[in-house]
């Protein structure tokens, strides 16, 4: 008897496990991680700064094209992107998990030959 009673909670034990793991998943929405995606496209971009909670990172510049870097973060992320530029065309992207969130040009309408995007999101939706 002894030898089925252990068969019998050697096979339910995975099973329990999986139970326990998937509700705790489900219910652990603000552990989850979102890849975010910063981009910047530009002619002379000379900032690229991208905000996690109010801490800056600059990135290199100065550059002509495009160019991006990625990062994991939490729920709750406040998300910054400040890009500046000396010519007359700015783009800076926010991604969440391949999704564009938020988006922003400068064409220098102003015509004073510098340019600057600032944009921001913050997951606060699971």
């Amino acid at each position: 008897m002894k030898g089925k009673s252990l068969k019998a909670t050697a096979l339910l034990f995975p099973v329990i496990m999986l139970f326990i793991s998937c509700s705790k998943s489900s219910n652990s929405s603000h552990s989850t991680t979102y890849q975010v995606k910063f981009t910047v496209t530009g002619d002379s971009v000379n900032q690229f700064k991208i905000s996690l909670f109010s801490k800056d990172v600059f990135l290199q510049t100065p550059f002509s094209g495009t160019r991006d870097t990625t990062i994991n973060v939490y729920y709750g992320a406040d998300l910054r992107l400040d890009a500046k530029g000396i010519d007359s065309n700015l783009a800076g992207s926010i991604y969440v998990n391949d999704v564009l969130k938020a988006t922003g040009t400068d064409l220098d309408a102003n015509g004073d030959g510098k340019t600057e995007v600032k944009i921001g999101y913050t997951i606060s939706t699971p």
